[in-house]
């Protein structure tokens, strides 16, 4: 089975000398301090207890290094808004330091799918797992909005335990609207490993399907499909029916 890395990442803000509030053009020498990546939170998908790491400094080496090692296990990694935020994020930060890129790995955002599938009212992670009635992200009880980072950088230890529980409750609901979504996927990573004998979901792994049917192909073939009776996925065998025509279908 393949392995699947939940994560979410929470970075500082970047910090320069500006003139304005609107449509600011900083230069190069404007710049104060270059965001960096304060805090981390990662889960095995299926498995107990969450990875936390925090970084206090704008040297995010050491907190880097640690994403870096995970995706290095993963067969496939998660994040809402992964695609263009987190991954780029981490992996850029991991050029700035000179690590070699971690094993190849899938990326599965869930923010993607949000917006290619459905029709939410928005598709943030704190709307989404609102909507579908699942554990809700984490919140800012003390610090409010931004408050939070500002505080974080003063080396406010309150603000610092609420960024622990709000950036591990995140990566909770995530792997949450993960299993909801996963069904939905229709270009999901195949979780199966070539060693197992047997017909399997191939989102889940699971072997307790159901046949359902054929699947045809624009250009005549034909495949037995079944759905899976533990996350509701489709998929079908990876080998044709001999001819479409056996059952009186015309081809399209």
């Amino acid at each position: 089975m393949a392995k699947i890395l939940i994560i979410d990442i929470e970075t500082a803000p970047n910090i320069a000398y500006v003139w304005g509030a609107w449509k600011q053009n900083i230069g190069q020498n404007q710049w104060k301090q270059k965001a960096h990546i304060m805090s981390f939170a990662a889960k095995w998908l299926g498995e107990e207890g969450v990875f936390y790491e925090e970084n206090r400094t704008s040297d995010d080496s050491r907190i880097v290094k640690t994403m870096f090692d995970l995706l290095d296990e993963a067969d496939i990694a998660v994040a809402h808004n992964g695609r263009k935020f987190d991954f780029p994020t981490i992996i850029g930060r991991g050029l700035v330091h000179g690590y070699a890129p971690p094993s190849p790995y899938h990326v599965v955002d869930t923010l993607d799918t949000a917006r290619r599938e459905f029709r939410f009212t928005n598709n943030t992670l704190a709307n989404l797992t609102q909507e579908l009635g699942i554990l809700e992200k984490g919140g800012h009880k003390k610090f409010p909005g931004f408050e939070l980072w500002l505080e974080c950088l003063r080396g406010n230890e309150e603000a610092w335990d609420e960024m622990r529980e709000y950036n591990i409750r995140d990566v909770e609901a995530l792997e949450e609207l993960y299993l909801r979504l996963l069904p939905f996927m229709k270009s999901h990573p195949n979780v199966v490993r070539g060693e197992k004998e047997g017909v399997f979901c191939p989102k889940c792994g699971s072997d307790n399907i159901q046949w359902r049917g054929y699947y045809y192909t624009k250009a005549g073939m034909c495949y037995k499909r079944f759905q899976c009776m533990d996350c509701g996925g489709w998929g079908r065998v990876r080998h044709s029916e001999k001819d479409i025509r056996h059952d009186g279908r015309n081809a399209t």
